[in-house]
């Protein structure tokens, strides 16, 4: 017997969900697209926090490279001309004069003019008084028993301050009575003055369980640079030279030094990042 047809009424289909099978599949390909999501993410994670260690050594080897290389540079250098005779038989002008670089295979002395320099408008054999323009007080710049670079275009004297008035800055007799602003072979306005600089840079442990690079300024105590710094060993070229060497015969022909760095640093798992890393540096005063 046929049932009769209600207008506007259609059946309904039966309908069947995910059978086991169909649901076993489907939950082993989701955990195998989970597991490899959390993997890639796993790989990403531990690539980062290796290019963060290594961007932290990379970075005291910039900041270490780019002071040494400033002071190696200048070494033997001032605001006078090259050709400036420096006077004195001194340790200090000696070494300004015919060794502005030494050391060894592991540590760096280098001594020069600072990069300011001050402008002189008044001389005596004993004191010079410096440009308005510049300072106001002398005190404002040196300090009393500094060693100075006192120059013009024909001699070069280290000196050293005894005491200062306003402007005006005093030291011990220059020889022979000289008057820099007096010479008739070099312009007064080519008199300056600047702060004599003297720099030893090496590597030694840093107190707190690791090692350092340091740098003691004028005798100074010395004061850390960049840490993580493991060993720094040093070359050097003569002039005329093809190889570099630990020990050149004479150091008063060097005219670069070849700069070959050790740094260690942790990456943020622990785990220790080594790296050596080199840099070589003309002196600019022998080399122009």
């Amino acid at each position: 017997m046929s049932h009769p047809t209600v207008p506007g009424f259609v059946r309904a289909r039966s309908t069947a969900g995910f059978g086991l099978t169909e649901l076993m599949v489907a939950m082993v390909l989701g955990v195998i697209v989970i597991g490899a999501a959390f993997a890639i993410f796993q790989s990403s994670q531990l690539t980062y926090r290796s290019h963060e260690g290594l961007g932290r050594i990379q970075e005291s080897a910039r900041v270490a490279f780019e002071l040494m290389s400033r002071d190696i540079r200048a070494a033997g250098g001032s605001a006078c001309s090259n050709f400036s005779v420096v006077e004195g038989a001194d340790e200090r002008a000696e070494r300004f004069r015919d060794n502005a670089v030494t050391g060894n295979a592991s540590s760096l002395r280098v001594v020069s003019g600072d990069d300011t320099a001050y402008r002189v408008v008044n001389s005596t054999s004993t004191s010079v008084t410096l440009h308005s323009d510049d300072v106001d007080e002398a005190s404002d710049v040196f300090r009393v028993n500094d060693y100075l670079i006192l120059c013009n275009a024909r001699k070069t004297h280290i000196v050293q301050a005894t005491s200062m008035s306003g402007r005006t800055v005093n030291f011990a007799a220059l020889p022979g009575g000289y008057v820099p602003t007096s010479d008739q072979y070099a312009p007064p306005a080519a008199v300056v003055l600047a702060r004599y600089r003297d720099a030893r840079w090496f590597v030694q442990d840093n107190g707190r369980g690791g090692r350092s690079l340091f740098v003691a300024r004028n005798g100074g105590d010395p004061e850390e640079v960049a840490e993580g710094v493991q060993a720094l060993a040093l070359e050097y070229l003569r002039d005329g030279a093809t190889n570099y060497t630990a020990a050149p015969a004479n150091w008063n022909d060097v005219i670069a030094v070849r700069i070959n760095m050790t740094l260690q640093g942790d990456d943020l798992e622990g785990n220790t990042i080594e790296r050596t890393m080199s840099n070589v540096v003309s002196m600019r005063g022998r080399t122009l």
